[in-house]
């Protein structure tokens, strides 16, 4: 619970720079394309260090990373408002912020999400990892809320993205106090030997996730769908501002109601999780989320822009917790660093890539374009995802914990 309680302030924090970022990018340089840049930035580290942090995760002491990682995303965070206060706040340096965060969130989150099969029975994992979408569903009320409220009441956009970076860099500091009062090993003993090369332990990670059918189709699907949908929070900014004519701390507070559907949802995420099968919960979600960006593509509205992200909100909490549950009960702990981060590398690593080249189609072609491409790469990818399963014959996987073979390593169900 102390984690837990750490990994919810924290996520407040991400949550107060998912809003700022844009908003001080596009202050700071007037452009969606600048905009989307930055926001790549700070994506970037999944595509770059991610493999890399799961080897040092497997290697290292987990709740020192998450402390490090911690303290340095404070570090970096506060001198954003230092440098406004001086005058020389610039892209580049806001740039160089928003990537030094996204190594902070790589290492932290890696190190989280590997330490929770040993930070709670496996009966209670799917519990666990609920717990955490609640939390970060709530965070992501709280923090929109929070963030919408301090541009909307400072005197301008800018200065109140500021603001906002102010706070985030607080609940890094606070998120890294509680981690000092956690004694818990994040880890099995590991066996004394010899340490291997780094590519040695690269490959076994990616070996192992490579030989799980299941998995292998999931990290394609959830890549291409996080490629598509990573600029359309961008989008939906500059829609409702440049279009709309809706003020950006109004939207902030708005995406702050829409985000109480996520939180619901991932309250009953654990629940749906023993009813519903994985293939039809994927299938369904990447289903809702084409109709959601069609919805988003011809919203005349505020409210009907609302309803498209609340239709990409509600289903994330749920798959998330039945896609990651199903993977940390699958994986050995000695590999869990290395799964954990070959898949997030995968399907988080293309998001700086698609948050670019949206970015740069908002600026060419305009938001509603974008938003019309991300329904039609979705629905591509229903289509294929459907086949592939079928083809595949693999079983719907619902709330059943893969099994152990006689030597007591996970085994995913379908496997022979």
């Amino acid at each position: 619970m102390i984690v837990w309680g750490g990994f919810a302030v924290s996520s407040v924090g991400t949550a107060l720079s998912n809003l700022a970022v844009p908003v001080l990018a596009l202050g700071l340089s007037g452009s969606p394309a600048v905009a989307g840049l930055v926001g790549a930035a700070r994506l970037a580290p999944y595509l770059l260090l991610t493999l890399l942090a799961g080897v040092f995760v497997d290697r290292w002491d987990r709740r020192r990373v998450m402390l490090v990682a911690d303290l340095g995303r404070f570090a970096a965070l506060a001198t954003i408002p230092v440098a406004y206060a001086f005058g020389v706040l610039t892209v580049t340096h806001l740039a160089v912020v928003a990537f030094l965060e996204g190594v902070g969130h790589v290492f932290s989150a890696v190190s989280h999400l590997s330490a929770l099969p040993q930070l709670v029975p496996e009966e209670q994992l799917a519990s666990a990892n609920a717990l955490n979408e609640v939390a970060d569903s709530a965070a992501g009320v709280g923090g929109s809320a929070l963030s919408g409220a301090l541009i909307g009441l400072a005197r301008n956009s800018t200065l109140g993205a500021v603001y906002s970076y102010a706070v985030d860099a607080v609940t890094y500091l606070l998120s890294g106090a509680s981690l000092l009062l956690v004694r818990t090993s994040f880890q099995e003993q590991r066996p004394a030997g010899e340490r291997r090369s780094v590519t040695a332990d690269l490959k076994e990670g990616m070996a192992f996730l490579r030989r799980q059918r299941l998995l292998r189709l999931l990290v394609v699907m959830v890549t291409l769908v996080n490629f598509l949908q990573a600029p359309l929070h961008l989008a939906t900014l500059v829609l409702a501002t440049e279009d709309l004519g809706v003020n950006a701390g109004l939207i902030g507070l708005v995406l702050a109601a829409v985000g109480l559907g996520s939180v619901g949802s991932a309250f009953a995420a654990s629940w749906l999780r023993e009813r519903i099968g994985l293939r039809t919960l994927t299938l369904g979600s990447v289903a809702v989320w084409t109709v959601a960006a069609a919805v988003m593509a011809t919203a005349p509205s505020l409210v009907l822009l609302a309803a498209g992200v609340l239709l990409t909100n509600l289903l994330w909490p749920i798959f998330a917790v039945s896609l990651v549950t199903y993977r940390l009960s699958a994986t050995p702990d000695h590999l869990q660093g290395r799964v954990n981060s070959s898949f997030r590398m995968l399907s988080f690593g293309v998001e700086p890539l698609g948050l670019a080249i949206g970015g740069v189609l908002i600026a060419s072609q305009g938001p509603r374009f974008l938003f019309w491409t991300a329904a039609a790469g979705q629905f591509v990818i229903l289509v294929g995802g459907t086949a592939a399963w079928r083809r595949k014959r693999m079983p719907g996987t619902g709330g059943v914990a893969p099994l152990k073979d006689t030597s007591g390593r996970p085994r995913i169900p379908e496997d022979p």
